[in-house]
């Protein structure tokens, strides 16, 4: 394409103001397919910068379970009935099961601690796991389940003395093991040691403890939680009338999911109740806001960062945010059967061992067609 001098396009106004217009034209055409191209190149590269990042914390997700899967026992009598059985397959009830390794599994605590999670010398001083989740993500029916694990439920804790000398394991209350590591990840690690354990040795992908003191912080930060208050908890706040339905926001979300009265029996289970409906409603908010806003994930974790510690990395965040906005949640808190006695000092519950072989397979493992 000839270049005009000024004076050239001057003259060609008025001489042929035709040719003018459509030298414009071409000019105003090149601009605008440049700009294109240029908005092109952005989208693609930041596209495949964020699906690189998204399918590194997939990753480095999965990688965390080590390629194990639970020590579910098998039933000799459904393997007699099969000529070809296969490693990884469980009978149970007549039918053959195996394991979903796709699953994405998560334990969820909350701290009985005040004020920021911070690393503590002496042993047994850094806090009770009052609240004990697993948040399961199941990709072949783009599902969630919530197992809620009572804080009472008796496990095999491991002891540690004030300068960290291992002294064995006791049968104990599973919420103790926390107070037996550092504060912050080693006690994190230790509980998910021990819930693992509690269930069969199922494989956990990342952690994340957050004291009670936090909760004000991501409930307002996603925009609060919608409940319909379970029990009368106006003893701690006035606003938790049983039976009204309440947007926790603040300290009154901290009351609801913290409160219990331990004068009365069974005061946890009832707690535990508030805090499933709390998280299952927490899920469910959080979903929409982060449709909403794609990068608050990572402000909740900011905002989080000094009441919480987490193996959860940020290309995991990303990886998750992203995937669990696909996902429906089951409708179902799974809460675990058993009975709760009186010990010498505090409640114990103990798990109906046939119902908790039955909820792993339920939910971790799937039918094999023959």
């Amino acid at each position: 394409m000839e270049k005009l001098s000024k004076a050239d396009l001057e003259k060609e106004e008025i001489l042929n103001p035709e040719k003018a217009e459509k030298r414009r034209l071409r000019k105003r055409k090149a601009r605008l397919m440049a700009a294109v191209t240029v908005v092109c190149v952005i989208f693609v590269v930041g596209t495949t910068g964020f699906m690189v990042v998204r399918a590194m914390g997939k990753n480095s997700i999965m990688s965390k379970g080590g390629g194990m899967e639970p020590a579910i026992s098998t039933d000799v009598k459904v393997m007699d009935k099969v000529a070809q059985w296969q490693d990884g397959w469980i009978g149970y009830q007549d039918k053959i099961y195996e394991y979903n390794d796709d699953i994405m599994t998560f334990l969820i605590m909350g701290i009985d601690k005040k004020d920021k999670l911070e690393t503590v010398e002496n042993g047994g001083q850094k806090g009770q796991a009052d609240a004990v989740f697993l948040v399961v993500m199941n990709p072949h029916n783009k599902k969630v389940d919530l197992i809620a694990v009572n804080r009472d439920t008796m496990a095999d804790v491991e002891v540690y003395g004030q300068s960290g000398a291992y002294f064995g394991t006791v049968k104990a209350q599973i919420a103790l093991q926390h107070a037996y590591g550092d504060g912050k990840d080693k006690s994190a690690r230790l509980m998910e040691k021990a819930v693992s354990a509690l269930l069969y040795q199922l494989p956990i992908h990342g952690y994340l403890a957050v004291n009670m003191d936090g909760i004000p912080t991501i409930n307002d930060i996603i925009g609060g939680v919608e409940v319909e208050c379970l029990q009368d908890l106006t003893a701690a706040d006035p606003a938790l009338s049983a039976g009204d339905t309440v947007r926790l926001e603040g300290e009154t979300a901290f009351w609801y999911v913290k409160y219990r009265d331990t004068d009365v029996f069974e005061s946890n289970r009832h707690r535990l109740e508030r805090q499933a409906q709390y998280l299952q409603g927490f899920i469910e908010q959080a979903r929409a806001a982060f449709k909403k806003d794609v990068t608050l994930p990572l402000t909740l974790f900011q905002k989080l960062s000094p009441y919480m510690t987490t193996d959860i990395k940020a290309d995991e965040v990303t990886y998750l945010a992203t995937t669990a906005a696909s996902y429906a949640f089951s409708g179902e808190i799974h809460m675990l059967e058993g009975e709760t006695r009186m010990g010498e000092v505090y409640e114990e519950f103990y798990p109906d061992e046939d119902a908790l072989h039955q909820l792993v397979i339920d939910i971790f493992y799937e039918e094999v067609q023959q």
